[in-house]
């Protein structure tokens, strides 16, 4: 018999036997619904978290901060200590090649009088490339220059809420805003930002940057902290390349421990940070493809009982067929093609069943839907190979069947 008469034999069975057809696909669509849509959401999970990342400055983002005093051991080294000072920023730009921008913040608590209201804020005084650093966007206006930062200019720039907070719906650029005793000119007013994680989260993750005040970190030291404070409390920094993350962190470590003598800082490394979640999301897809390869084991159980019921009811139809010339192999790749054409079916309702799941539920959590051919292949693949590795018994033993035993059979 042809490769197109067995397909076509093996088609009408199917066809044929509408029940047990579907019996074994039950299994097959459930195990391949569950491993796309398990894979497709961590998928779109991670993918909702590298647009986080993206939105905050990227994976190249390094900063670091002045450990809190009750999270060190106040040793000798600790209590001798400056802390994190603008020092330490200029000798990081000179001796660790490998960040192209490094960039300071200071935050001190102030009152705020506008217009409109008078309450007490934290002020945040930063070098230029602070902002680009935090991905800020301008919505008017400008930004803090260098020539702010020489000159200790009275300026600053608002986050969006702030702007609207201090000045209602005017424009506040070139208007007076006073922190503490001294006012100050709006030159910039950031763009508003948002990022929320799913669709019922009320909780703006980017809401910080709207709430921002800044202001030159010379204006800051220099009109509110007294001339020659040089502490601060962070240091933003960014790689030129992720290639050089390997070399730049440690000697970024070393030459801190050096200038201060003990372990004062705690690094936030953003490469880091989503390696371990990459790390976890595979844990997450391994699990869940354990989950997924059990449903489809329990459908291959199925299918092996159903054809060993089957050729139990065709023993007399396989007895014939091998006593007018059809060979064992012919048998043999009947009933193996019967089964890939009904798991295949199984397979293709179970992808539409698993996308459709992945699309409805990222709908929901406001996420995006990640299905990739590698996942749909290795779906199929997995249902095809389980169904056909469990038919292999049945099919064998309809090959080896003796005619005249089959023909004797009642």
């Amino acid at each position: 018999m042809s490769v197109l008469g067995i397909l076509a034999h093996a088609l009408v069975d199917v066809r044929a036997y509408g029940a047990r057809t579907a019996l074994q696909t039950v299994g097959v669509v459930l195990g391949v619904a569950s491993v796309v849509a398990t894979l497709g959401l961590s998928a779109g999970q991670r993918a909702k978290s590298m647009e986080f990342w993206q939105e905050t400055g990227g994976t190249l983002k390094v900063v670091v901060y002045a450990k809190p005093a009750d999270a060190a051991r106040l040793s000798a080294k600790e209590r001798a200590s400056k802390g994190l000072t603008l020092e330490d920023a200029q000798a990081i730009a000179l001796r660790v090649p490998q960040f192209d921008l490094v960039a300071t913040a200071i935050r001190r608590p102030l009152w705020v009088t506008s217009p409109l209201m008078q309450r007490r804020y934290t002020v945040t005084g930063v070098t230029p490339g602070w902002a680009e650093c935090n991905e800020l966007r301008l919505a008017r206006g400008r930004r803090i220059t260098f020539e702010d930062l020489t000159t200790a200019a009275a300026v600053c720039v608002l986050g969006a809420d702030r702007a609207r907070e201090f000045f209602g719906s005017g424009d506040p650029l070139g208007k007076t805003l006073r922190l503490g005793d001294h006012a100050l000119i709006v030159v910039g007013v950031l763009a508003f930002r948002e990022f929320y994680w799913n669709r019922a989260d009320s909780w703006n993750a980017l809401g910080w940057m709207n709430e921002l005040i800044l202001v030159p970190a010379t204006t800051l030291t220099r009109r509110y902290q007294g001339a020659g404070t040089s502490r601060v409390d962070e240091i933003a920094l960014r790689l030129a390349a992720p290639e050089a993350h390997h070399s730049a962190l440690p000697a970024l470590r070393n030459l801190l421990l050096a200038r201060h003598g003990a372990e004062d800082f705690q690094i936030f490394d953003g490469k880091d940070r989503v390696e371990q979640m990459e790390q976890q999301g595979r844990i997450y897809d391994i699990t869940f493809l354990v989950c997924g390869l059990i449903s489809l084991l329990v459908g291959g159980i199925v299918v092996a009982n159903i054809m060993l019921a089957l050729f139990t009811e065709r023993m007399r139809e396989v007895g014939i067929r091998k006593a007018i010339g059809a060979k064992g192999s012919h048998i043999l790749i009947q009933f193996l093609v019967e089964t890939i054409i009904v798991n295949g079916l199984g397979g293709f309702f179970g992808l539409a069943l698993g996308v459709g799941f992945v699309v409805g539920m990222a709908y929901l959590l406001d996420q995006v839907a990640v299905l990739t051919p590698t996942m749909v292949l290795a779906a199929m693949g997995c249902a095809v190979s389980v169904a056909v590795n469990f038919d292999l018994y049945p099919a064998w033993k309809a090959a080896r069947l003796q005619p005249v035993a089959a023909l004797r059979y009642e």
